[in-house]
């Protein structure tokens, strides 16, 4: 269905506030190596970008 032009208002003034606040920042894995560190991730009940978050506190104590 497509969104109407007050939706595609809405959806332009929201990017255009929040423009600049994140940055995507990607690497690549081979996939067996997705597949384990996913199934850490997913039982830890993170998101990939809470785990990173999480790795980087624990780096920093040391």
């Amino acid at each position: 269905m497509a969104r109407s032009a007050a939706q595609r208002a809405a959806d332009k003034k929201y990017r255009d506030a929040h423009k600049g606040e994140l940055q995507k920042w990607g690497t690549s894995f081979k996939p067996a190596e997705i597949a384990e560190i996913d199934a850490i991730i997913k039982q830890s009940g993170m998101s990939r970008a809470d785990f990173i978050r999480w790795a980087v506190s624990k780096f920093k104590e040391q």
